[in-house]
């Protein structure tokens, strides 16, 4: 007999305010902006660019777009940019995936036809946190095109 999945909610919250606090250290000193944009250098050269881009705002929350992807000239088959709707919540400082007009359930039957993971709300809060931290870690604050300033 196959058990239903339990949401860890604990885990979940956690990820959520790790997740805020990250966005708050990312756009530190220009809150007034309506778009931030980070530089990537990782090793072998690469760049990556993550911009923030200001959505909706009101007195409890904040909506995000989120893209993220390599900075190349070269075409691709397919496109390799991540995009993701960040809602932040600031009356109890948490940050979550949505998909713009919904948010995503805590856990999915399995399988499904729109081919969700059982826990995909905890894995897209996950990837967004491995953004944010790689941005933390290795971005550098897009200012314009010619100066930089680290985060």
């Amino acid at each position: 007999m196959q058990q239903n999945y339990v949401p860890d909610l604990t885990s979940l919250q956690l990820l959520g305010e790790l997740n805020y606090r990250r966005v708050s250290k990312l756009i530190r000193t220009q809150e007034d902006q309506s778009e931030w944009v980070f530089e990537v250098h990782t090793v072998g050269g690469q760049e990556s660019r993550l911009s923030l881009i200001l959505e909706k705002e009101s007195q409890y929350t904040t909506e995000l777009k989120l893209e993220f992807g390599h900075v190349s000239d070269a075409q691709l088959m397919f496109d390799a940019k991540v995009h993701m709707t960040v809602r932040l919540y600031h009356d109890v400082g948490l940050a979550e995936i949505t998909d713009g007009h919904r948010q995503f359930r805590g856990s999915y039957p399995y399988p499904n036809d729109a081919m969700l993971h059982k826990d995909e709300k905890f894995r897209l809060n996950q990837q967004l946190a491995d953004l944010l931290e790689l941005c933390l870690k290795h971005g550098h604050r897009s200012v314009n095109t010619l100066d930089f300033q680290y985060v």
